[in-house]
């Protein structure tokens, strides 16, 4: 007895339908059991086999708020910190090296020892052994003047060709000292004060305070000495604008000193752009002025002799001079 055969519809629990052949139940006008499944459109291919190799170009859907971690974020950053910094430490920067110390006259030792503080704190990583520091610094110092101290520097410090060796000479600053001891300048006190007196007032009162100010580094004159050796070289109506108040600090009255005689300047100025003159005079003012220099030179116009008056002149002066030679009298209408 045969297996009966399933419905094309599926109904009745049987096995599914077995795939229908080409050209006998899918083809047009074929009759029987076809495929109700098979709606292929008229070019031989399913819908879904049209749209399997179209790109989706729908929006990805944004994060969630929730999948956002403060805490890993911060610690990221502080990570990023800390690479950039050990990383800046490495870098080397470009430093220009002090130049060779002679003890010229157009040297300064003080100067010398700010560019070599300069160098070793441009690529501080490399200079972090301060006796590696006196060793380059030793070898930028050349002349027969300072070759003995550097040689007897760098022996004292190593203990080195029979030298003892000297506690603390592998530290900057105790070479510092020695080097301003031994190439520093002398009764720079002394020279500054005499120097802050031949300081003079020229118009400018930034350049004249800044000189004042440097020399008084090593005078250091204060209170009422200081500001004596200021008010003898400003101007008059300077004094008289600085004298409305009173200043206990030295620090605030040099800062109304420059306050003031700026403004007096600046007055100055405007007069001369104003008149067109000479610093404080206007156009009436100079007006007048020229006035009275054409009436001078009026009355200082020399007098004009005709030949007729020279020749009686000189007439008359030769016969003054034979009237005192011979003591004689000279009879009335000779002259």
């Amino acid at each position: 007895m045969s297996e009966p055969t399933p419905e094309a519809s599926g109904a009745g629990g049987g096995r599914p339908p077995p795939p229908a052949r080409h050209g006998t139940a899918g083809a047009p006008g074929g009759c029987g059991g076809g495929d109700p499944d098979d709606d292929r459109d008229g070019s031989g291919r399913k819908p879904e086999e049209g749209r399997k190799g179209r790109r989706d170009e729908r929006p990805a859907p944004q994060p969630e708020e929730d999948d956002y971690d403060a805490e890993k974020d911060e610690q990221f950053k502080l990570f990023s910190r800390v690479m950039a910094e050990s990383l800046g430490k490495r870098t080397r920067v470009p430093a220009e090296p002090p130049a060779m110390f002679r003890n010229e006259k157009h040297q300064d030792i003080r100067m010398w020892l700010m560019t070599c503080t300069d160098f070793f704190g441009r690529n501080s990583w490399q200079w972090e052994d301060e006796a590696q520091r006196i060793r380059y610094a030793i070898s930028r110092i050349d002349g027969k003047e300072v070759a003995p101290f550097a040689l007897t520097y760098r022996r004292q410090m190593t203990g080195e060709i029979g030298y003892t060796r000297q506690e603390g000479y592998e530290f900057w600053h105790v070479f510092a000292e020695q080097v301003l001891r031994r190439f520093g300048p002398t009764h720079e006190a002394e020279r500054s004060l005499r120097e802050m007196g031949s300081v003079k007032y020229c118009g400018d009162v930034a350049k004249f305070l800044m000189e004042m100010e440097n020399l008084n580094i090593y005078a250091r004159v204060t209170g009422i000495a200081w500001r004596q050796m200021i008010e003898d070289e400003l101007p008059i109506d300077a004094l008289r604008r600085l004298s409305h108040r009173e200043y206990v600090d030295d620090g605030e009255w040099l800062e109304a000193v420059r306050t003031v005689t700026r403004a007096e300047e600046d007055l100055k100025e405007r007069k001369d752009l104003r008149g067109g003159g000479p610093s404080g005079t206007t156009r009436g003012e100079k007006r007048k002025f020229e006035d009275s220099k054409r009436k001078v030179a009026a009355k200082r116009v020399k007098k004009q002799y005709t030949a007729t008056e020279k020749a009686a002149y000189q007439k008359k002066k030769a016969w003054e001079r034979k009237v005192k030679k011979e003591g004689s009298v000279a009879p009335k209408g000779e002259v």
